[in-house]
């Protein structure tokens, strides 16, 4: 954990990155997830939708960044305000840094680094050149840039607008409890900073079901 004092630097070293592509219009679903599609009921089950969900997710991915990355962190003091010194940067000990120069030693005395992990491939083997050749059987995913609702998959009109309405449903809880997290933050960095009196922000109101679901609306009270 940083005090008031201390930031974090991270370092993120990509290693063999590529571009995964699925032809969305010729995807062949496997049995188990054509047999859960199959289930989803015209009438509005939130359970239901709610499993599904859970089970599958809300979207396949079709175009995605996949390969292998180290990921290292570091304490850093903020007087030495890295982010508006890039020379500073170089003075971070991580692992592909090389020799340190020697203008850094006043630096690198009180800088440390906490953590290294391995994204991708087999993370239990030590050897970072061994690691390597295990990438292009088991990469990481580093990032989505396409991807298609399952309800493109659904051929029923009134089922796919269920599965839409649950997705809209967590979205929008997700965006609320993000919120009001946010401004629970703010009040109480405002609280720290200045022990201002002053009333905390309206949180946003309460989220509905969108009037054309058949969804149940108790549960939000």
């Amino acid at each position: 954990y940083f005090n008031r004092e201390e930031a974090l630097a991270l370092s993120q070293r990509v290693i063999g990155l590529y571009t995964l592509t699925l032809n969305a219009s010729t995807v062949q679903l496997n049995e188990f997830i054509r047999h859960a599609l199959s289930q989803l009921t015209t009438t509005f089950d939130s359970d239901l939708y709610e499993d599904f969900i859970n089970t599958w997710g809300t979207h396949v991915i079709t175009r995605s960044l996949v390969s292998g990355m180290i990921e290292e962190r570091a304490k850093v003091p903020q007087c030495f305000r890295i982010y508006d010194d890039a020379s500073f940067a170089h003075c971070i000990p991580f692992s592909d840094r090389g020799s340190i120069s020697s203008n850094c030693t006043y630096y690198t005395g009180q800088i440390h680094v906490i953590s290294k992990r391995l994204l991708g491939g087999n993370m239990e083997i030590d050897n970072e050149n061994e690691w390597k050749r295990t990438l292009a059987v088991g990469p990481a995913l580093l990032q989505v840039l396409e991807m298609v609702p399952w309800y493109d998959f659904i051929a029923d009109n009134a089922a796919k607008q269920n599965l839409m309405t649950i997705m809209w449903y967590r979205q929008t809880n997700f965006d609320f409890i993000q919120a009001e997290s946010s401004i629970g933050s703010k009040n109480d960095r405002k609280s720290d900073d200045s022990n201002s009196e002053d009333e905390p922000p309206t949180p946003p109101k309460r989220m509905i079901i969108p009037p054309y679901s058949k969804a149940r609306t108790d549960q939000l009270d």
